[in-house]
């Protein structure tokens, strides 16, 4: 992790300013901390969390320069306790730390002294205190340091009289609240004062302090950002007139631009508002010295791209992506052409035209590292996510050149694909068997077939196909071919799954229903007794339900000679003739299911059984498959992965485990 002071370092603090420990868990050398010096400690964990800790690990947090820094540090175990020392900083006013042990951001255990937190003020070469930690020590026992790395440091209190106490040291310490620490003072008191007092206290303080001029941005962005949260018209009005007069290109004029020029526009005035907002603030000058301020460009841009899509400006939709980077450009991509494919509405040949145009940018930017915002600057998590969209893309593309029959431009992208992504989705392997055979490329369609196998992400086609290619090779005879199945799969995903399974095991009585199939007669789960009962609760309006039917359809095939096992679909939670639509659309797509209707309740809620489980589910979305065995609910799982022959593994594992017990 990126050390942002000084280096490691290790150091115990006092939990607030000349009060004794509670326990005796630190001794200081020198006991009084000063600004540019160097402190030494030891840390005793005894009757702490982390008294059995083989390596704990600590986050030291300083308030310098009016800002909150934190830095991770290590510790070194001599005779039972924890040592270490630490330079502080030239400026630092105050500190804080948190012990811990495991991951930073998901620790197994934390030391922050019951809540109390380990803090402690810092003062200057000459002993005296510094401006500003006063207010630091408030901020951090309210939870107030803007800064989520401080999280779990304390236990956050809203205590007025020890809020009020130490903004009134800070008060006398300053003598005047300097400008630089104005807005902290300010959300400090606003938990001291009822919420009129406050505002008329706030604008008070605000103007006196506008009436001294020589602003910096900085400071009318916060003033500007103050005003809006007190709903104060004609101070937002002076503030924004001052930050347009004295810094007309700043970061402040582009937000108060892009707000008014976008918020609350739709449509046409939208398309107007953002292209004078984009003259006004070019993409590419903001890019020469990028700020925090890419979400407002990330808006315009996908805002523009909806746009131009909606209202055929195809020439405009694709200049878009000429300067943007992956990740904006991913998501119009995603929002209009992703969309429309699985929608499977609109002119799919111009979606293939504007698809053949924009992936090439796509790739060429994939690595651009656009993502680093989203996942906290990890690199690695970051292009993972980067690398999954671009699959996902690409998934679209193909799609649409496979539709409009160009299958050797749809072949040539397989390539791009991410490891995970050349063969571990089912759909797309479907689409790549097809664009195989379409281009009589024979050879490859063995190679795929086994690779999907391996990657569990095969359609009940693909296996069809591949048994007849076994054959052809086998004299038309299937002799072995379970086996050569079997081993198409590596042993370390057969593992995975099967701990999948028995993580989803549970022991849930049920509650015996009837309900009517779908040729009227009624099905009692009493008659279940001797069987191992599979239930896929689904709905006509449910699109990951529907998905999910092929691998149902495999499932329900491999123990179709099986009178111990069973397999229902129990539709559940539909509207209207739910009835002829679910029964309807079952035989139209020839699936050979036993289906059942969920019962209805006294206000016509068609989800009886299914709310029956609801204390087991914790969850009302499906799809939701269980296992019956003996009047008790034995397995659960909720979602659908997109792969059908990993569903039908799925339940399989957790019907043969079920038949194993004794």
């Amino acid at each position: 992790m990126k050390k942002h002071f000084f280096t490691k370092c290790v150091l115990l603090l006092w939990p607030f300013f000349g009060q004794q420990l509670a326990a005796q868990t630190l001794v200081w050398q020198p006991e009084t901390l000063k600004q540019s010096k160097r402190t030494s400690f030891e840390y005793q964990p005894k009757g702490g969390d982390l008294e059995f800790s083989d390596e704990p690990k600590a986050l030291v947090a300083v308030y310098s320069d009016d800002k909150w820094h934190t830095s991770p540090i290590s510790l070194e175990k001599k005779n039972g306790s924890w040592l270490g020392s630490c330079q502080l900083p030239d400026h630092a006013s105050f500190i804080a730390l948190k012990f811990y042990q495991g991951d930073l951001e998901k620790p197994e255990a934390v030391d922050n002294q019951n809540g109390q937190g380990f803090f402690h003020q810092v003062v200057n070469t000459k002993e005296k205190t510094v401006p500003g930690s006063y207010l630091a020590e408030a901020a951090l026992r309210t939870g107030l340091t803007r800064n989520w790395m401080l999280n779990s440091f304390v236990n956050p209190s809203k205590d007025k009289k020890v809020i009020d106490s130490l903004l009134q040291k800070e008060e006398k310490l300053s003598k005047q609240i300097p400008r630089q620490l104005l807005f902290n003072y300010l959300d400090l008191k606003q938990l001291t004062m009822s919420a009129g007092d406050f505002s008329l206290f706030a604008e008070d303080l605000i103007s006196r302090e506008l009436k001294k001029g020589d602003f910096s941005e900085q400071f009318l962005s916060q003033v500007q950002r103050y005003y809006s949260k007190l709903k104060n018209e004609k101070g937002l009005a002076t503030v924004e007139a001052l930050v347009f007069k004295n810094y007309p290109k700043s970061s402040t004029a582009r937000f108060l631009v892009y707000r008014k020029n976008t918020e609350g526009k739709y449509g046409k005035d939208f398309e107007t508002g953002a292209e004078d907002f984009l003259k006004a603030f070019p993409y590419l000058e903001w890019k020469k010295a990028p700020d925090g301020m890419s979400y407002i460009y990330y808006t315009i841009f996908r805002g523009l791209g909806t746009q131009y899509f909606e209202s055929g400006q195809n020439e405009k939709f694709i200049g878009l992506f000429k300067d943007i980077d992956f990740k904006t450009a991913n998501e119009i991509y995603r929002w209009n052409l992703t969309r429309g494919q699985l929608r499977g509405t609109g002119d799919q040949k111009l979606f293939y035209r504007l698809s053949s145009v924009i992936i090439p940018y796509l790739l060429e930017r994939q690595k651009d590292k656009s993502y680093l915002i989203d996942f906290e600057n990890d690199l690695e998590k970051a292009q993972q996510n980067a690398d999954k969209q671009i699959d996902d893309r690409l998934f679209t593309h193909i799609y649409f050149a496979n539709a409009q029959g160009d299958y050797a431009g749809a072949l040539k992208y397989f390539k791009y694909l991410s490891d995970n992504g050349a063969f571990g989705n089912a759909d797309l392997n479907a689409l790549h068997l097809n664009i195989l055979e379409k281009l009589n490329d024979s050879k490859a369609i063995k190679p795929l077939l086994e690779s999907s196998v391996s990657a569990n992400a095969v359609t009940p086609i693909m296996f069809i196909k591949l048994k007849e290619v076994y054959k052809s090779e086998h004299n038309g005879k299937e002799d072995g071919y379970e086996q050569y199945l079997s081993k198409l799969t590596p042993a370390d995903k057969r593992n995975e799954m099967r701990a999948h399974v028995l993580a989803n095991m549970v022991n849930y009585p049920l509650i015996p229903f009837s309900l009517e199939n779908a040729n009227g007669k009624m099905v009692s789960s009493k008659d279940w007794a001797n069987q191992i009962v599979v239930i896929d609760f689904w709905a006509t309006w449910c699109r990951p339900c529907i998905e999910a039917f092929p691998g149902m359809q495999l499932l329900v095939d491999q123990y179709a000679k099986d009178p111990k096992v069973a397999v229902y679909m129990i539709g559940t939670m539909q509207f209207g003739d739910y009835k002829t639509k679910s029964v309807n659309y079952i035989r139209e797509q020839n699936y050979r299911f036993n289906l059942l209707h969920d019962a209805v309740g006294p206000k016509g809620e068609q989800d009886q059984v299914f709310r029956s489980l609801a204390p087991l589910f914790k969850s009302s979305a499906i799809p939701r498959k269980i296992i019956i065995k003996n009047g008790l609910v034995r397995y659960s799982s909720e979602g659908y992965s997109g792969s059908p022959s990993q569903l039908r593994d799925e339940l399989a594992t957790a019907i043969e485990i079920l038949k194993a017990e004794k």
